[in-house]
């Protein structure tokens, strides 16, 4: 069914798809959506009609010929819940954090949205028992990650669509490391090393372990720096989401 509308704008996911409609008549919408009913009679949908949609996690409105997004959360699910996460739990949601406030950047096209979408971000870490320092820290350092340490209290909309076009010099910036490490992988020379981290500075290990690894491997025709990639990840154990997360026995439990 997406090939029927594949020169319009267009979203799927899973059994949700939503295209824009930019003739004039609704008319000429109707005849189309009748035309895939008839082609695809085995398939099943029901269709909505609008000029606003909430589509995964995101709201999507044509407001009077502007596009408005915001970030949308479904009213039926639970307010400030953080996502279950495996592994060494503080290292996971720190990284989530900073990712929740690079969709926010995304989904929000007025500051306002954004910086009630970061509050709220704040206020679901504070809840879930984190300290203000660990939400302090880690926000800092999204605003530092992209030069805008001022943006975080800033109201002003022309600063936050510079702000926002930072944002998708990041993600250019991320695709190409994607294609990095899968030529990498391709090659066989990416390697990934999980060890246990409970607390201290897991930055300054990470670093001292790459600076030792081309120390030794400089000269290695396969290892060197130019050569592979090196992947560290921590884990921890003794989590308690490890412990509850673990598989079930082959054998039954008497």
């Amino acid at each position: 069914m997406a090939k029927e509308i594949i020169e319009r704008s267009e979203s799927k996911y899973k059994d949700q798809l939503f295209f824009t409609w930019n003739k004039s008549t609704a008319l000429e919408l109707e005849t189309f959506i009748e035309d895939i009913r008839e082609k695809h009679r085995n398939v099943r949908f029901q269709k909505l009609i609008g000029t606003s949609v909430s589509f995964l996690n995101a709201y999507i409105e044509n407001r009077q010929g502007q596009l408005y997004t915001r970030t949308h959360y479904d009213p039926n699910m639970p307010r400030y819940t953080l996502p279950y996460v495996t592994g060494h739990t503080k290292s996971s949601y720190s990284d989530w954090l900073f990712f929740a406030l690079i969709r926010a950047v995304c989904y929000c096209t007025l500051v306002d949205d954004f910086q009630q979408e970061r509050v709220y971000l704040e206020l679901t870490y504070l809840i879930n028992g984190y300290s203000v320092l660990f939400v302090e820290t880690h926000v800092k350092r999204f605003f530092n990650h992209f030069n805008s340490q001022t943006m975080r209290y800033s109201y002003n909309q022309i600063t936050y669509n510079n702000f926002r076009e930072q944002w998708f010099k990041f993600i250019e910036q991320r695709e190409e490391l994607s294609q990095q490490l899968q030529k990498y992988d391709d090659t066989g020379c990416l390697f990934q090393f999980h060890y246990i981290y409970d607390f201290g500075p897991k930055c300054r290990f990470n670093r001292e372990f790459q600076q030792l690894w081309h120390q030794y491997f400089q000269q290695h025709p396969n290892l060197s720096q130019e050569k592979c990639k090196i992947i560290l990840k921590a884990k921890n154990f003794h989590s308690l989401n490890t412990l509850l997360g673990m598989d079930k026995p082959s054998f039954p439990v008497q």
